[in-house]
């Protein structure tokens, strides 16, 4: 279970407490976004899809943001356990 957080823009968008999180385009990972329950796309429109793996809380959707984003996921210091990034 790792807690990471999602900012754009350099604002917060979100807080996830979840088994990780899937950071897709319409064109890549797609089948392992649409498997975490994340949306589908069309591949020519200019997204990024943020999809949560196994989210410990209801409230947390899929998001679906423009791919001029500056996307950035983070831990935070306080965090109880370690995360690790895999592209």
């Amino acid at each position: 279970m790792s807690y990471t957080e999602i900012f754009g823009d350099d604002e917060h968008f979100t807080s996830v407490l979840a088994d990780g999180i899937c950071v897709s385009t319409p064109t890549g990972s797609t089948a392992y976004n649409l498997a975490a329950g994340g949306s589908l796309c069309h591949p020519e429109n200019p997204v990024m899809l943020v999809t949560s793996i196994c989210p410990h809380t209801l409230s947390f959707r899929p998001i679906v943001l423009p791919d001029t984003i500056v996307l950035r996921v983070g831990v935070p210091y306080d965090a109880r356990t370690a995360s690790w990034a895999s592209f």
